[in-house]
């Protein structure tokens, strides 16, 4: 894992392209021993230290604070987190597909001898290891004490297909609610890095100078786009007048004014209308926090039109 977060290419990565890089890369590498055998808590607490570190500094080690703590970042994506899974609970999930089979009498060889070694005709829900049993038999003991209410009559009662490894996964997670504004941030159509500013910014991760001013990191709060007030989420996306000059040259050009998050997730989902409209709100709150960034940074700022301009090529490509 270290060393393929450590390639040329992962390094220049995006946020966006970092979560993909987890989820196909790194947690393939994990699964391929977690569907074997319960792994050790501590490699499991290194491989999660490794993609968190990775996704937040394009590195193995620790270097600051996450911007989002890292249960928030494991919840599925309509629960408001980024879809990476857990890699303890990914690991029981896996190893209760063994579990899974002992239930069901599996017709497999392997099922076949734990019968006749462990089990000797008795009955696995109420089975307790001897002290003298192997760590493994032992582990996987523990994971049927975990699922054990998921079983009636030797059938796995959460989910009427029986047991597969994601809802196993999903019922040991527990129930998440889900939040409404994930479907405009994962709307399909948007450009990955957009999705994932507007994730971190319904998040209130991202680092505004009233954060920084109270970590002592600045020596003042006030906006750098316009320098007349204190430069919260609110005030940078909705009440920047920057910000405002942008929003106007989008909406001359949709002519339709830009509608919140709320007004949009009370309008219907299912044409391209709002698809584009999703489109458009999370470019424009990528550009503005882009825009930010280059003025903190560079001392240099672009004009409205330009931004917008920007912002109209942006959609235009994409759909």
């Amino acid at each position: 894992m270290v060393t393929r977060i450590r390639s040329v290419g992962a390094k220049k990565l995006s946020y966006a392209g970092r979560v993909i890089l987890i989820n196909s890369v790194l947690n393939t590498l994990y699964n391929y021993w977690a569907a074997m055998f319960v792994i050790p808590k501590a490699v499991i607490k290194r491989v999660e230290a490794i993609c968190r570190n990775f996704l937040w500094h394009s590195s193995a080690e620790y270097h600051r604070v996450p911007l989002v703590g890292w249960d928030r970042v494991t919840l599925a994506k309509d629960a408001g987190g980024l879809g990476i899974k857990k890699a303890g609970i990914w690991n029981i999930a896996f190893v209760g597909k063994l579990v899974n089979w002992i239930y069901t009498k599996s017709d497999r060889l392997w099922i076949k001898w734990v019968d006749s070694i462990y089990l000797k005709g008795g009955d696995w829900h109420d089975y307790t290891p001897s002290t003298d049993s192997t760590w493994t038999w032992k582990s996987i003991c523990k994971v049927k004490e975990k699922l054990k209410l998921g079983f009636t009559d030797n059938c796995w009662t959460p989910h009427p297909k029986g047991y597969t490894i994601s809802n196993g996964y999903e019922w040991l997670m527990g129930p998440c609610p889900r939040q409404n504004w994930a479907t405009i941030a994962w709307n399909e159509w948007n450009v990955p890095k957009h999705s994932f500013i507007t994730w971190l910014i319904m998040q209130e991760g991202i680092n505004t100078k009233v954060k920084l001013h109270a970590y002592g990191l600045c020596q003042d709060d006030k906006c750098i786009l316009c320098e007349s007030h204190s430069e919260t989420i609110e005030h940078l996306f909705n009440e920047c007048e920057f910000s405002c000059k942008v929003q106007k040259c989008v909406e001359d050009w949709i002519g339709h004014p830009i509608p919140t998050i709320t007004d949009l997730l009370s309008a219907n989902r299912n044409n391209m209308k709002w698809k584009i409209l999703a489109m458009i709100i999370t470019a424009y709150r990528y550009l503005i926090w882009a825009q930010r960034n280059r003025a903190r940074i560079e001392l240099s700022m672009m004009r409205p039109e330009k931004i917008a301009a920007g912002l109209k090529t942006m959609i235009q490509t994409q759909i």
